[in-house]
């Protein structure tokens, strides 16, 4: 993404998973066709759509409009503050150890109380056992669905 933005932000649905391969391909139709796309961005966050930075609606069609793994193109833009927000950085960043005691305070087990058996930082994820039920279950959730009790 370029720093002075004269463009519009337009968002495409992608099959999950293959953003970074329609980045790639886009990458290619833009250098060869030197298309005036400014910007591609593919946020882990969000998960089958991608970000592109351009004058106009019809140059994103003409890049992406017929390509594989794109479902479709948004109608609409994408606010510029929406997309400052993706990228901006989180300045807290809270360790789980083995053997915490968590709350969890989203998703389908919200409510409950846990306690972590294996965490895996660079995947933002943790293994948790339940208390308070009868069998122990191990359940992977990301570590934004749960605090430290």
């Amino acid at each position: 993404m370029s720093k002075t933005t004269s463009g519009k932000f337009f968002a495409i649905k992608t099959t999950i998973g293959q953003e970074n391969v329609v980045i790639q391909i886009a990458r290619l139709r833009i250098n060869a066709d030197k298309l005036k796309i400014k910007g591609l961005l593919a946020h882990p966050g969000l998960k089958g759509t991608i970000i592109v930075e351009a004058p106009n609606a019809g140059i994103v069609n003409t890049v992406l409009g017929s390509m594989r793994h794109v479902r479709k193109v948004v109608f609409g833009t994408v606010d510029l503050e929406e997309i400052k927000n993706l990228i901006k950085v989180e300045d807290t960043i809270i360790e789980y150890q083995v053997g915490d005691t968590v709350d969890v305070i989203s998703g389908p087990f919200r409510d409950m109380k846990g306690r972590i058996v294996r965490v895996e930082t660079d995947k933002k994820e943790a293994v948790i056992e339940f208390l308070n039920v009868n069998f122990t279950l191990p359940v992977t959730i990301t570590t934004d669905m749960i605090k430290k009790a």
